[in-house]
C-alpha cells in the first residue's frame, strides 16, 4: 500500500474560472496570499465544484482520472466537465479509469480511502468485489466504504468525514441530527480510526452546520466555512483546538445552499515547485 499526499502536505490550490462569479473568491484569494499559499485559476471548466471532476493525486507524479459522469447531472450535461483539457493545459499525465466516481466521494488518510457506498450504485456494471478490488488496485490504498447519507443527494463523503492525520479522523455532527447514521458511520470507522465528533451547543440547529466539515487544507493553513450562524463561532473554537495549524474563516453563505463549501470549489496537490 502507498503512502496518499493528504491537504497537510498540498502545497498549491486550483479554482474553476466559474468561482469568480462569487464575492467570496476575493476573501479567499486575499487570505491565500497572507499565507503564501500560490492559487491559480482552471481553465476550460464548466461548473465551479472543481473537486468533483479533477483527478485524484496520489503521489507527486501519479494522478487518477476517473469517469465523471454524475446521476445528479444528467439533465444538465453541459455542467459536466472532461478534465482532460485541464490536465493537458497544467502538463499533467493521469491514469486513466472507467469508475465512475465523484471527487468529493475521495477522502484520502495516509494507507486509506474512505468513499461512501454510493460508488457502489454508480457502478453497476462491476460486483462489489471487484469494484473494491479495482479501487484498492487503482488507488494501492485500503477503501473503506461508509454508509451513504441519503439527506444528501451526491454521495460525498466530503460533507460527513475528513482526516485530521494519520489514524485520527473528523466526523461530521451526525449527533446532532442523525444518530441512527452516527451509530453506523461510528460502526464502520471506529476499527480503523480514531474518531473526533463535530458537536454544537445551540438552541436550534442551523441546516448549514453540516458545511464546516468541507474546509480546505491546503499545507500548514486551514480554511473554515462561515454562514453568519450561532454555530460559526463554535466551530472556528473545535477546528482549533483539532487541528495543530492557522485557521482562518470565511464567510461562504452564498455558495453552501447550493450544496458545497470551501474544499468542493478546490482542487489542491502538492506540486514540485521551482
Amino acid at each position: 500500500m502507498s503512502k496518499l499526499i493528504t491537504g497537510n502536505e498540498t502545497n498549491i490550490v486550483y479554482f474553476s474560472e466559474w468561482i469568480k462569479d462569487f464575492r467570496c473568491y476575493g476573501a479567499i484569494t486575499k487570505i491565500l496570499d497572507k499565507y503564501q499559499v500560490k492559487h491559480e485559476i482552471l481553465s476550460f471548466t464548466k461548473d465551479y465544484w472543481a473537486r468533483d471532476y479533477m483527478p485524484i493525486q496520489t503521489s507527486e507524479s501519479t494522478f487518477i482520472q476517473y469517469c465523471y459522469n454524475p446521476d445528479y447531472l444528467q439533465a444538465k450535461t453541459s455542467y459536466i466537465t472532461d478534465p482532460t483539457a485541464c490536465c493537458k493545459h497544467l502538463n499533467i499525465d493521469t491514469i486513466k479509469t472507467d469508475i465512475v466516481i465523484d471527487g468529493g466521494n475521495i477522502i484520502k488518510c495516509k494507507d486509506a480511502i474512505i468513499m461512501t457506498d454510493k460508488v457502489l450504485c454508480e457502478n453497476p456494471t462491476y460486483s462489489k468485489s471487484e469494484l473494491i478490488n479495482q479501487l484498492e488496485v487503482l488507488f494501492q490504498a485500503e477503501l473503506i466504504l461508509i454508509p451513504w447519507d441519503r439527506n444528501e443527494p451526491y454521495g460525498h463523503a466530503d460533507g460527513m468525514v475528513r482526516i485530521i492525520k494519520d489514524k485520527k479522523i473528523l466526523l461530521n455532527n451526525y449527533m446532532d441530527f442523525d444518530k441512527g447514521l452516527r451509530k453506523n458511520l461510528v460502526k464502520v470507522l471506529s476499527p480503523h480510526f480514531e474518531i473526533i465528533e463535530l458537536h454544537y451547543n445551540v438552541s436550534k440547529l442551523s441546516e448549514l452546520s453540516w458545511s464546516y466539515i468541507n474546509f480546505l487544507q491546503v499545507g500548514n493553513l486551514i480554511l473554515l466555512p462561515a454562514m453568519g450562524i450561532d454555530e460559526d463561532g463554535q466551530a472556528l473554537c473545535l477546528f482549533k483546538e483539532i487541528f495543530n495549524t492557522n485557521i482562518e474563516q470565511i464567510d461562504v453563505s452564498e455558495i453552501v445552499p447550493k450544496g458545497g463549501a470551501l474544499n468542493c470549489i478546490s482542487w489542491n496537490i502538492k506540486q514540485l515547485l521551482n
